[in-house]
């Protein structure tokens, strides 16, 4: 299990890939009525589907709350389950003491001497699951309190780009269009090309996914270790695959004179406005007023088809694996809601504390 202990709220998330069920116990969360409709469409955009980019895994992904529903109301503590209903162990059978490589596998071996790797277990990540029913909801109480709304897209897969916040104005009912299909706001057609190529090849490849807060509310954060990028990069890490986080701007700041950098201060229309957003929407670890706006780069699922080099950790032998089953080829496609979701509950965490502590 792995247990998330924020300022207001704590969230534990348990289970394994190929359990019975895998879920999310949480305290601390604040009242809301509960909309199925909503929450259920939100967890169908992580949920697997037949397209190239996906695992032929299906799971239905419904989110069933065993405590602390009343009357379709959360009020604090809840637990909410997802029942897995299309295991395979068998495609690990041939894996049994060869870690994967690049997984979880060799050094879950270091710390606890595990040799099977059915579905990854805890480090899988058919455990965003539960997360996306979590944050799902922490999206919810944002908007309906805050008027906040943190929506993500895909930017990049391999070497497809698509449009960025970094070179144009993105606005909400951009990023909202395509949460019912694919989620880039362009270039869709030649970033499913790049995929169906790695899968052909017995290959994958890897993407970037864009995330904007809109709304967010000034003077939430504060300095070094209570900043809000650091609040936020730490829920983001915790998704698999996640290999990198910049916010604004990002690396690219680093190329930038100061002049150009900086974020100018002005009145607009009687009020302090910050006219550009290189920073991201924060400064000094504190939101400005500005969308937080960040790029989080996933690499390619280590899971292919190609041979690989490995170890036989019971004979102590070099080895060659391929690896069978059921895998996504591009693991950035599903992650976008993932992503909202990990956000979110950061953003609430950090809201609450500052609004009601």
């Amino acid at each position: 299990m792995s247990t998330y202990k924020g300022e207001k709220i704590s969230i534990r998330i348990y289970g394994t890939s190929h359990a019975e069920k895998i879920g999310a116990v949480v305290s601390g969360f604040p009242r809301l009525e509960i909309n199925r409709e909503r929450l259920n469409s939100f967890m169908k955009r992580r949920a697997p589907s037949s397209s190239v980019f996906s695992t032929k895994r299906r799971e239905p992904d419904e989110p069933i709350f065993e405590k602390g529903l009343d009357n379709g109301v959360i009020d604090g503590d809840f637990e909410v389950v997802i029942y897995n209903k299309d295991v395979k162990s068998g495609d690990y059978n041939n894996l049994y003491a060869r870690p994967r490589p690049s997984h979880a596998d060799y050094c879950r071996y270091l710390k606890d001497g595990v040799l099977d790797y059915r579905g990854g277990g805890e480090f899988s990540a058919r455990l965003t699951a539960p997360l996306c029913a979590v944050g799902g909801l922490a999206k919810d109480y944002l908007f309906e309190n805050y008027g906040v709304e943190v929506l993500a897209y895909l930017s990049s897969v391999g070497e497809v780009n698509g449009t960025s916040y970094k070179d144009c104005a993105v606005n909400k009912e951009q990023i909202k269009s395509v949460h019912g299909g694919f989620p880039s706001l362009s270039n869709g057609d030649e970033m499913l090309c790049e995929i169906e190529k790695a899968f052909k090849e017995g290959d994958s490849v890897g993407g970037t996914v864009e995330c904007i807060v809109f709304g967010m509310p000034k003077a939430i954060g504060g300095s070094l270790f209570e900043g809000l990028e650091g609040k936020i990069s730490n829920f983001v890490y915790s998704i698999p695959a996640v290999k990198g986080v910049e916010f604004g701007m990002g690396f690219d700041i680093s190329g930038m004179r100061g002049s150009k950098a900086n974020d100018p201060l002005e009145i607009v229309d009687g009020k302090i406005a910050v006219t550009t957003n290189n920073a991201g929407g924060i400064n000094g670890g504190i939101s400005n007023g500005n969308p937080i706006t960040m790029r989080i780069a996933f690499r390619p699922t280590p899971s292919i088809s190609l041979p690989q080099k490995t170890v036989d950790l019971e004979r102590m032998q070099n080895v060659q694996i391929k690896i069978e089953g059921r895998h996504d080829a591009c693991v950035a496609v599903r992650a976008v809601p993932v992503v909202e979701s990990a956000v979110a509950l950061a953003i609430l965490d950090a809201v609450l504390k500052e609004k009601n502590g």
